[in-house]
């Protein structure tokens, strides 16, 4: 009998399609009320965008639970595409060897086979982590205690609407820079467009 397991990492990956969703919804909606606010330079659609603004930094402090989550999970990430990336490069080295000596053909495939496995998996693995570095840059200046809002516009806001509060205060979390850099995969792709 199939014995059901809970998949932590496809959880994690379908709950960050969902917040990069939610985020996308209201970005466009701050660029349309912003645009709108520059095109009219009308005072009160100024205050829209710092209400709109105000109210995604409120979701993201309800979402950062599940937000250093999603942290946890790509750095646990970048040392499992770290592990996987010395793995491929040795498995490359046992390929190109292996070629060398007769008869291994069908242990070759086998391992070629292997190779093209981990190097799926790994690119898979950077483009989750370009997604999560990518919805970390794009909030990081909605956070509690930093606004995108010139000062100008707050104290215009503050001073029309004297019961508005600007939420200030705790910071949201750690750093939110997941940056992985690194050259793409590219010793197998070569050893193979050799042969």
């Amino acid at each position: 009998m199939n014995q059901l397991r809970f998949d932590e990492n496809l959880a994690i990956r379908e709950v960050l399609d969902d917040i990069i969703g939610m985020v996308d919804r209201r970005e466009k909606l701050i660029a349309s009320v912003t645009e709108q606010a520059e095109e009219t330079k009308d005072d009160r659609m100024k205050e829209h965008v710092i209400k709109l603004e105000g109210l995604m930094s409120d979701f993201l402090a309800l979402f950062e639970p599940v937000l250093s989550k999603v942290r946890a999970y790509a750095d646990g990430l970048k040392e499992s595409v770290s592990e996987s990336k010395a793995f491929l490069k040795s498995l490359v080295g046992i390929i190109d060897a292996g070629k060398t000596i007769d008869g291994t053909s069908a242990t070759l495939q086998e391992l070629e086979s292997d190779a093209d496995e981990v190097e799926e998996e790994v690119r898979q693995s950077i483009e989750t982590l370009e997604r999560i570095e990518s919805l970390f840059k794009r909030t990081s200046h909605y956070e509690h205690g930093s606004s995108k809002s010139r000062p100008e516009d707050v104290q215009d806001q503050e001073s029309t609407r004297s019961t508005r509060t600007i939420h200030k205060g705790e910071s949201a979390g750690a750093s939110r820079s997941h940056v992985f850099l690194g050259p793409r995969l590219s010793t197998y792709e070569s050893s193979k467009s050799r042969n």
